[in-house]
């Protein structure tokens, strides 16, 4: 099965690498779409260190918070909204996390 999470709000870091970790545990394929404030997150090595998930950043939010990829922890890339509408209608299940 192949979750797609979406993150808007840095509060819920706590959250989403819980659901991430227990999917991943059980065999699932994890994707996170961060957006808004949330792209801030890929800038701290420490918070998301041993995330094993496909990480992709919105390339608006971080364009507006001066965000460069190459700033990113390891394995994180920008994309579009029209990437993840693609990733949507192709996971099995998407999770939007505020």
């Amino acid at each position: 099965m192949h979750f797609l999470l979406i993150i808007s709000n840095p509060r819920l870091l706590r959250h989403t690498l819980g659901i991430s970790k227990a999917s991943k545990e059980r065999g699932h394929k994890v994707t996170i779409f961060f957006n808004e404030e949330s792209v801030k997150l890929l800038l701290d090595h420490g918070a998301l260190k041993g995330l094993d998930a496909d990480m992709l950043a919105c390339v608006t939010a971080c364009e507006y918070s001066g965000i460069k990829e190459e700033d990113f922890v390891k394995g994180a890339r920008m994309t579009s909204l029209g990437e993840v509408i693609t990733i949507m209608e192709e996971a099995d299940r998407t999770l939007f996390l505020g």
